[in-house]
């Protein structure tokens, strides 16, 4: 499943984008069930401000039309020590995370996505905030 952004662009109230999963609930030790990861609107316009964080307009594109494929397959997973939400995070044209806000019920909404260093992905596992999932 991948996301439209033409579509996405004229307008939409929220749209499910992927599924908290049981591999990723207990990785992370979430006390919670499996539940829908939802994007609404203003969330999908706040990350327009990310754009120029990649290296290309059309790098942005692509990452953001992956995030459900990021969300189902990720590379890394992690648990934001503070902010309480959970990081996807795949190399796709350049290393991405998806951010998801965490709650003990109902579906979840979608955050966040911009461009990941390799040196912030080496913090994070050094710290041990991310695994690294198997293939």
């Amino acid at each position: 499943m991948s996301l439209d952004i033409s579509k996405l662009e004229s307008g939409f109230s929220s749209i499910k984008i992927g599924e908290l999963s049981e591999k990723v609930i207990k990785l992370l030790e979430l006390n919670r069930e499996k539940c829908d990861i939802i994007m609404w609107e203003d969330r999908f316009k706040y990350i327009h401000k990310h754009i120029c964080d990649f290296k290309t307009p059309e790098n942005f594109i692509n990452c953001i039309s992956c995030i459900p494929e990021v969300i189902a397959k990720p590379d890394f997973i992690a648990k934001h020590p503070t902010k309480n939400s959970i990081e996807y995070i795949k190399r796709l044209d350049e290393l991405f995370i998806v951010v998801v806000r965490i709650k003990s019920t109902g579906n979840l909404a979608f955050r966040s996505a911009y461009p990941l260093s390799e040196r912030q992905l080496q913090n994070y596992l050094n710290s041990g905030t991310a695994i690294k999932l198997k293939e």
